[in-house]
């Protein structure tokens, strides 16, 4: 059994920021639920200053390889759902990798 790293790179565009003010609150509800419903770590890494989109950088250690495939798979899903559901923004990018 070889055990697996993913990590996984996150661009989010966001609709209802005007402000890094914004950009924060919907960041941290974002990541919130994120957590709350997956064993993972997660930081923003990317687009800081910018105030309309958020790039986060997300990892998970797996079992094997067909579980990190399968987290990833779910890990989008989640983050599109989370999305949807208050119109806030879009996935405009998703980039994985298995370690």
């Amino acid at each position: 059994m070889k055990h697996r790293v993913l990590i996984a790179e996150v661009d989010i565009k966001l609709y209802e920021s005007h402000s890094l003010k914004d950009k924060r609150k919907l960041r941290r509800k974002i990541t919130d639920k994120m957590k709350a419903s997956n064993n993972i770590s997660l930081a923003e890494t990317n687009q800081q200053e910018l105030w309309d989109l958020i790039g986060l950088t997300i990892a998970y250690v797996a079992i094997d390889q067909s579980r990190a495939e399968k987290k990833a798979e779910k890990l989008e899903n989640d983050i599109c759902k989370i999305l949807e559901q208050d119109g806030s923004g879009e996935l405009i990018r998703y980039y994985t990798e298995i370690i």
